[in-house]
């Protein structure tokens, strides 16, 4: 993670993704592990009730796999995909909501963000009829539930992690009485409700994301999760079994993802919470963008800026606990 991730030299997001990996398309579960593949990606299956940590070479946890056994969280999971599936029909999607660079699936947004030409963090906008999906939605029981699951994830795995996020999420929601908090038992920003009906990623860096923060992503909806849906990483060459109701916790910045491809009359949703590096940037040079913030600067605090663009990634990458930390020996 320290020398290899395609982060920018700022720290605050990752870089564009080139394409180079993954080719632009969805891939077969057979193309990249077992005897006929040429990739030999490694295969994590799912165990119910267990927990996998992904680690880097200094033993931090780096990525989470969850696989939920609590039957409350598990009907819960059934009642989101339900939900999505009747509100989906009530949405109106823009030809750029259901085809985009991460697939063609239909998705809606919400939350807090700051890039794509926002001059400061601000509330992500839809149609009247879209807001009011979305409401009904965030403020259903069953996604209220898995928000705050995500969040005990995140409190539980990396603490350094989830104090650093609450403390800055507190300080831009105080800034602006405008700005709308989705979650209240969550430190993200951002959320985005991937309606399908058939979710399937093409292989991405959501390089606008801060990238030593993990982005939640819940597997929603009915397919057979033993040949497609799987969670591809393709940095690591691990494919890792995604049955619906399970949580994946990577560092989407500048980790490339996808999924591998389900039947034609298979339906996958997914949720994900996320938050935008943009966010912190703000709040780090004193709720200014990037360009008066340069220009504000003296020539001693120009220098002072780049030795901290230069530690601000370390120091992210130690917000992750160690297995040491976690008390785990392997």
């Amino acid at each position: 993670m320290k020398e290899d991730a395609p982060v920018a030299s700022t720290s605050y997001v990752g870089l564009r993704d080139t394409g180079e990996i993954g080719e632009g398309r969805t891939w077969r579960l057979d193309e990249l592990v077992g005897p006929r593949s040429k990739h030999n990606f490694e295969l994590i299956r799912a165990v119910p009730g267990t927990t996998v940590p992904i680690v880097d070479v200094n033993r931090r946890v780096t990525a989470l796999v969850v696989y939920p056994a609590d039957p409350s969280l598990l009907q819960a999971t059934q009642e989101a995909a339900n939900l999505l599936r009747n509100k989906r029909k009530e949405a109106s999607f823009a030809a750029n909501q259901e085809e985009h660079r991460r697939g063609k699936f239909a998705v809606l947004g919400a939350g807090i963000t700051h890039g794509n030409g926002r001059l400061k963090p601000g509330n992500i906008l839809q149609s009247k009829t879209n807001t009011a999906v979305l409401n009904d939605i965030i403020n259903s029981s069953p996604f209220q539930r898995l928000s705050g699951f995500a969040t005990g994830v995140l409190k539980s795995w990396a603490p350094k992690l989830y104090n650093y996020c609450s403390e800055k999420f507190e300080r831009l929601l105080a800034s602006d009485d405008s700005l709308i908090r989705l979650f209240s038992n969550s430190v993200m920003s951002t959320a985005a409700f991937n309606l399908g009906p058939r979710t399937i990623c093409l292989p991405h860096i959501d390089f606008s994301n801060l990238p030593f923060l993990w982005c939640f992503i819940w597997a929603l909806g009915w397919y057979n999760w033993q040949k497609g849906g799987h969670i591809i990483l393709w940095d690591l060459k691990v494919v890792i079994e995604f049955p619906p109701g399970s949580l994946v916790a990577i560092p989407s910045g500048v980790c490339r993802h996808s999924n591998t491809r389900i039947r034609n009359n298979e339906t996958r949703y997914s949720f994900t919470q996320y938050s935008s590096g943009g966010n912190f940037r703000w709040l780090d040079h004193g709720f200014m963008s990037e360009e008066v913030f340069a220009a504000k600067m003296s020539a001693t605090e120009a220098e002072e800026e780049e030795i901290c663009k230069h530690a601000r990634w370390e120091m992210g990458l130690n917000l992750f606990s160690t297995l040491d930390d976690l008390g785990l020996s392997t």
